[in-house]
């Protein structure tokens, strides 16, 4: 007891859903084991835990999972004190029903969860039934007067708990409609308030749906058939004729008001009473003046055929009602033919006629789930025809051959023409169909060229071939496969052929993936005579052959050993063909299933094909090439797990067992070896001086290896994990001397990457380092990593610059010991020093770097362009600020937030001034290369400066002119010509719009970043509002002073992100910035 009353409480205190289910599945489990103890157990402490679980179960009425668990404990404790059990419901839910006069939602969601869902709780509201009825016509008058609780959940819900009252308590109903026993006028009410809502009373379309269903159920509480006949077609002459003024069922008599007549009122009611009706009410035969009608057959169907026409709101649900009453016929079909006393669909048939003609009409419906629900209208209608034929002896059966010409009559490009085709080829069978659709497979192979038309010809090609051999396994009993395979390829051969050895990749993928995959599962010799066809070396074959290959091996498992096929293997593994390339990769990389191990042939294949693949120009071959490479990788990883397991318990002693395995064993060393050959390969191949090609392919196979057999847990990735045991694995490899992936000379290698040409090849490798290699660097290396660093990032050339920054973002991750090398430096520059926080100080040291660069800017332009420019520091703060899991934690640490408040608003400070003097030397405007003159610091004229239009090219040219000349120590010649140094002009060019673009980047994602984080309540942001004002300023400044395309366009990237941060906020003072902006500029 004890036991399961903590399962209990583990349920309520779970904030998660599946542990709350677990828990109370572990507490049926554990009552299930002692339930004749707690029978046994006092009656007072049984009631304590009953009251318990109801009121458990009251809470959990919106979760049907939950409050099911919570009955099956109610039902367990009932079975030996019902009555106890009984006692405590009638005293909770009654007072559901009392204590409100229009019930809640709540309190309609309780009332259906107890009347659908529990037997006792049924049975409480059956003795309270009058009651419940009255309260439930109190809140539908008192909805349906509501504009919003109409249209809303609350009209929902009581139209549910009055059909589930219909539904589930039949005898009490029957009592109340059918009887003359007197009544409180409470369901007269509630059919008053459901022709409202049916007819349209202001109320939302499912809402009328789900009444027209409770009008149905409550007319199948007819004692008698023809009473409810009676009902129904009176319910249809409701909703079809306008001069009904009264409505009648049973003894419940009610006045209609005119309907919108909209055809929704006429969709509820058909689909209600042909999804819940009595099949009995549906076939009673209905006497009118003129004849006598079968409601199902003369006067439902004209009703649902008539909606098709109409065309009303939801041209799905009209067809669903069309496959329901299809579904009805077929199901009652028997007693149909009995009441009209001949076939319904024989050839001349109306009924048939009118269900082709809609069925046809509506094939090609656009409307969403609208397609699905005429196929199985097509479907049923093709099985009742079948039993009509059976039942009646018709042999000819004329509505296949004229259904088969309908279908050839459409475009192959029609797809509403296939599922029909694919319904029809069993009953007609295949021999006739082929006979007279010749270009069947002609037309299926153009399917395949297109993408929507694929999955359509290849459920048809499926259980055409699948029919076809039923058929020839019928008829030829004593035939082989490969006698099967050959009547198949007098029909197919010629198009699979076509499809497999096309030049369209398109075509040649999906034949393979849609057409000869159900070939060789339906007929597996076929793949000898489509072996046969491929014989010559061109690529198109080999292409072909190759996917046969596959094919086969992920149907069968079965590698070839057989050496004219080895022989055409290593042809294609030299191929120049590049899909011939990857499709021996693919079949030498899969298998049906990740734990087989690879064959030593397979290990010696690609041992030959990756060395010389690796210099591959296209970017979608090395990625395709990682995939394979990477599921070869995990076939390897599995098998050997799977072999150590096999031996793992052999030997209580693990070293021991290890020592045996170290034993030639061919999975594991096997396995084993490859890997580390494949280390080796990739590792080689990111020297210095190799190309780029080689060094991405190296860096993509050693990404696949340190993903697949390394035991690194990545927590946002939900697939893709480790196994469990991989520890073990790696013990026993590096046991034996190998997979030493983390390697002082790996390491080395990797670094020297970081100063790579390109920054695809730098930013994987950090990518690569920062993930997979351990955290820290060691001491001497970071220290040396860090002087490069810094060496670099105050590169002239941006690439390195860029490589320097990378570095940067590298010793910031990975490395401990530089806390106390930056707390040194930051001392030495005379700044205030508190924090240990690698992440501030690291921004800090920057930042302090960055000023210094500004001021030697200011004091020889050209000198710091050509020693010290700034977009390397720039660019290394947007890394180690905004890219970097050590500062977005600190950012948000509260007792750090003063210091980052700090260092925030020196960045925007100094970014500010920054980007006014670069402009300033573009402009021209600046005396001695200096920002904006103090007399005009922070008056109108120099927001007049700020603000002038961008300066020419011509322009900018004399200004830089200016710039250099001053730099060399040179007076400016006033109308001569000077002849000046490209490289110069360069510098300055690089230095001034690289940096405004990096500048733009930087405060575009600062702003996102620092505004969206989840800060503790009643702190402000590390940004203010006046630091958000001068970020504005900044990118107005560029902007509008910058004609260069490059920094305008990173400029905008980040002055996006400011806008889209900004307008986003709640606040209206930020939400107003951009307006003022325009404001300004316009």
């Amino acid at each position: 007891m004890f036991q399961f009353l903590d399962k209990l409480r583990e349920s309520v205190r779970n904030p998660v859903k599946r542990c709350r289910e677990r828990s109370l599945k572990e507490a049926i489990q554990l009552l299930q084991k002692e339930k004749e103890k707690v029978w046994e157990a006092d009656e007072g402490e049984i009631t304590s835990v009953l009251n318990s679980v109801i009121a458990l179960q009251m809470k959990t009425i919106g979760n049907s999972s939950s409050f099911q668990k919570l009955e099956k404990i109610i039902q367990i404790l009932a079975e030996s004190k019902e009555e106890l059990v009984l006692e405590e419901l009638r005293k909770r839910l009654p007072l559901v029903v009392e204590s409100e006069q229009i019930l809640s939602i709540k309190g309609l969601q309780t009332v259906s969860a107890f009347v659908e869902d529990s037997c006792l709780g049924r049975q409480v509201f059956r003795e309270n039934l009058q009651r419940l009825l009255h309260r439930a016509a109190d809140t539908l008058e008192s909805v349906l007067q509501e504009e919003t609780a109409r249209t809303g959940e609350h009209c929902s819900l009581t139209v549910k708990v009055c059909l589930l009252i219909f539904q589930l308590l039949p005898e009490e109903m029957a009592s109340v409609v059918w009887s003359k026993t007197e009544n409180d006028g409470s369901m007269q009410r509630i059919l008053e308030c459901m022709l409202q809502v049916i007819l349209g009373n202001h109320t939302n379309r499912d809402c009328r749906l789900l009444a027209g269903t409770a009008l149905a159920t409550l007319i199948n509480t007819a004692p008698d058939s023809s009473q409810g006949a009676i009902a129904a077609f009176n319910t249809i002459q409701l909703v079809t004729r306008g001069d009904v003024s009264e409505f009648t069922v049973g003894t419940l008599t009610v006045s209609v008001l005119a309907p919108r007549c909209d055809g929704m009122e006429k969709l509820a009611v058909s689909q209600g009473l042909v999804s819940c009706c009595r099949k009995d009410i549906l076939l009673t035969k209905i006497h009118t003046s003129q004849s006598e009608l079968c409601l199902l057959v003369d006067v439902l169907f004209p009703l649902i055929s008539a909606l098709c026409e109409e065309k009303p709101h939801s041209h799905c649900h009209i067809f669903q009602a069309v496959s329901m009453w299809l579904k009805c016929l077929k199901e009652s079909l028997t007693e149909a033919w009995g009441m009209m006393g001949a076939r319904l669909l024989d050839g001349n048939s109306d009924l048939l006629q009118n269900l082709t003609e809609l069925i046809w009409k509506n094939a090609e419906s656009l409307v969403e789930g609208a397609s699905e629900f005429v196929h199985t209208s097509f479907c049923l209608l093709l099985e009742i025809y079948e039993l009509e034929c059976r039942q009646f002896e018709d042999v000819k059966k004329p509505f296949y051959t004229s259904s088969l010409q309908k279908i050839m009559s459409l475009s192959w490009q029609v797809k509403a023409r296939y599922s029909p085709l694919c319904a029809l080829l069993p009953y007609a069978g295949t021999t006739k169909v082929l006979e007279m659709y010749r270009d069947l497979p002609q037309h299926l192979l153009h399917c395949l060229s297109t993408n929507h038309l694929s999955p359509s010809a290849s459920e048809v090609y499926k259980t055409a071939i699948q029919l076809q051999r039923q058929e020839w396994m019928a008829e030829f009993r004593d035939a082989s496969e490969m006698d099967l395979a050959e009547k198949w390829a007098q029909h197919w051969h010629a198009s699979l052929f076509e499809g497999l050895t096309s030049n369209t990749p398109f075509l040649q993928n999906n034949t393979s993936s849609y057409l000869l995959v159900w070939t060789l599962r339906t007929f597996p010799d076929a793949f000898h005579i489509l072996d046969k066809s491929f014989s010559t070396s061109c690529c198109s074959h080999l292409r072909a052959w190759m996917a046969l290959l596959s094919v086969q091996r992920m149907t069968t498992s079965h590698f070839p050993s057989d050496s004219s096929t080895l022989a055409k293997l290593r042809l294609c593994l030299h191929s120049q063909d590049e899909n011939v390339r990857l499709a021996i990769l693919g079949f030498l990389c899969c298998s049906p299933k990740t734990n087989q191990a690879l064959s030593e042939m397979e290990l010696s294949l690609l041992r030959q094909f990756l060395p010389s693949n690796m210099n591959c120009d296209s970017s979608s071959f090395r990625q395709l090439l990682q995939a394979s490479v990477k599921k070869a990788l995990v076939r390897l990883r599995d098998s050997c797990l799977v072999r150590l397991r096999g031996n793992k318990g052999k030997t209580p002693n693990q070293e021991k067992r290890i020592s045996e395995l170290a034993a030639p064993d061919p999975v594991l060393s096997q396995g084993i070896d490859f890997v580390d050959w494949l280390l080796c390969l990739s590792v080689s191949s990111l020297a210095p001086g190799l190309n780029y090609q080689r060094k991405k392919t190296a860096l993509l196979l050693l990404s696949a290896v340190l993903e697949t057999c390394t035991d690194c847990w990545t927590p946002e990735k939900k697939k893709g994990q480790p196994p469990p045991n991989m520890a073990e694995l790696l013990h026993f490899a590096r046991q034996r001397g190998c997979w030493d992936f983390f390697s002082n000379a790996n390491l080395l290698l990797l670094l020297s990457c970081l100063q790579d040409g390109t920054n695809e090849i730098r930013d994987f490798t950090a990518e690569l380092l920062l993930k997979h290699f351990p955290h820290n660097l060691p001491e001497h290396l970071a220290a040396a990593l860090f002087e490069h660093a810094q060496k670099t990032m105050c590169s002239p050339r941006v690439q390195e610059a860029e490589s320097g920054a990378v570095m940067m973002q590298v010793v910031l991750q990975k490395s401990d010991s530089i806390v106390e090398i930056l707390k040194q430096s930051l001392t030495e520059r005379k700044q205030n020093v508190t924090s240990s926080c690698k992440a501030l100080l690291f921004v800090s040291f920057l930042l302090g770097i960055m000023e210094d660069q500004y001021a030697a800017a200011h004091r020889d332009f050209l000198q710091a362009a050509a020693t010290t420019p700034m977009h390397g520091v720039m660019r290394a703060l947007c890394r180690c600020l905004l890219e970097t899991p050590e500062a977005e934690s600190s950012l948000q640490m509260e007792v750090m937030m003063e210091e980052w408040r700090d260092v925030l608003s020196r960045l925007v400070t100094v970014v500010k001034q920054t980007v006014s003097f670069l402009l300033g030397v573009l402009c021209g405007t600046q005396e001695a290369s200096t920002g904006i003159p103090e007399a005009f610091a922070g008056t109108d004229q120099a927001s007049t400066l700020q603000q002038a239009a961008a300066p020419s090219f011509a322009e900018m040219g004399n200004a830089i002119r200016a710039v250099i000349e001053r730099g060399r120590g040179l007076e400016l010649l006033v109308g001569e010509d000077m002849v000046l140094l490209s490289e110069e002009h360069n510098l300055i060019l690089t230095c001034c719009w690289v940096s405004i673009k990096e500048i733009g980047m930087l405060l575009g994602t600062l702003v996102e970043k620092v505004w969206s984080l989840a800060l503790p309540a009643g702190l402000s942001p590390l940004l203010s509002v006046e630091d958000l004002k001068k970020i504005a300023k900044v990118f107005q400044e560029i902007l509008l002073g910058c004609r260069h395309w490059g920094a305008v366009e990173g400029c905008s990237l980040g002055f996006t992100k400011f806008c889209v941060t900004v307008l986003n906020h709640p606040c209206l003072e930020l939400q107003g910035i951009p307006q003022q902006m325009l404001e300004q500029v316009l």
